[in-house]
């Protein structure tokens, strides 16, 4: 790895790791890491390699905003070491058992989930997360998919009851934490699950014309299913349930249907005004020509007055 004299080190969010960690930027912005951070070349036993991008071998520092981690550790004395789940970010592996190999496509995981399953396939969604799985693929494929909206379902360590009163801080706190404007940020569909909490979280893009990059997208994902977003004591501990990423909706026939009527009674309103005004001004000027009375001539009021008593 090149040197990275540019970028301050810290400690790791856990004392009981000596995690390498770095402070970045003052944001959670991924998009700049291969800018900062070089790719790595992992190489195998065989000759063949494996080139790992910044997003495939860091990970988010769970306590300060902007600051990423290495995947990568020692394992314990052995003189092996300990590679992430992040390093197969993205990533499609064969598990050959008969003939003891393993295989590595780079591949854009959400985007092929889409397509197995308009294929008929019955395979899993990626959008239930396993309590063993730490983390979603993040995007590194050039083929991009277009993402209108997320749906996070969070599960969350107090009961309904008590969360109700305290939705409006809960969006708040998590809209600050994914850094977006408050605006983007929903909560919905509270339900009780026995002493626990069950909840939608709906992330929207800053416009409504625009859309999610699949690295923000997954990026968010990412936050909330390996515990990055810090709440306080008093709503417990969270866990994504599940996650769901939507293509941008599109506007029903009833929806274009009103929004005509309302652009076409908009119209008629404004005619309506504009031929009143006309009308008004109209009679006025009318008056105002049939008047039979014409005013008194200035020059006959002057001599009026200049006109000497006898």
């Amino acid at each position: 790895m090149r040197e990275a004299s540019p970028l301050k080190q810290i400690d790791g969010p856990d004392p009981n790791f000596k995690d390498t960690c770095f402070r970045v930027a003052s944001s959670n912005d991924v998009s700049g890491l291969s800018k900062i951070f070089p790719t790595v070349e992992m190489v195998f036993k065989s000759g063949q390699s494996w080139l790992l991008s910044p997003e495939n071998y860091l990970f988010r520092h769970s306590k300060v905003r902007g600051a990423y981690c290495l995947g990568v550790f020692p394992n314990g004395k052995d003189h092996t070491t300990l590679l992430g789940g992040i390093v197969v970010r993205n990533t499609l592996v064969v598990y050959d058992r008969e003939n003891s190999k393993v295989g590595f496509w780079r591949t854009n995981c959400s985007e092929l989930s889409d397509r197995l399953h308009m294929d008929g396939s019955t395979s899993p969604s990626p959008a239930t997360l396993p309590s063993n799985v730490s983390t979603p693929t993040l995007n590194t494929s050039s083929r991009e998919i277009q993402i209108g909206q997320i749906n996070l379902d969070i599960q969350l360590t107090v009961n309904s009851s008590y969360l109700k009163p305290r939705i409006e801080e809960l969006s708040k706190l998590f809209s600050e934490e994914l850094d977006v404007k408050s605006s983007q940020v929903n909560l919905s569909n509270l339900t009780s699950k026995g002493n626990n909490s069950l909840i939608r979280v709906l992330v929207v893009p800053s416009e409504p014309s625009s859309l999610f990059s699949n690295v923000t997208a997954t990026s968010i994902v990412s936050q909330f299913s390996n515990h990055q977003i810090k709440v306080p004591d008093n709503f417990g501990n969270y866990q994504l349930v599940s996650y769901k990423l939507e293509p941008p909706r599109k506007r029903t026939r009833w929806e274009m249907k009103n929004i005509l009527v309302v652009i076409a009674t908009a119209i008629i309103i404004v005619v309506f005004v504009v031929l009143l005004a006309y009308g008004v001004w109209l009679v006025w000027k009318c008056k105002q020509s049939s008047n039979p009375y014409k005013p008194v001539d200035e020059a006959i009021i002057i001599a009026e007055q200049e006109m000497q008593p006898l």
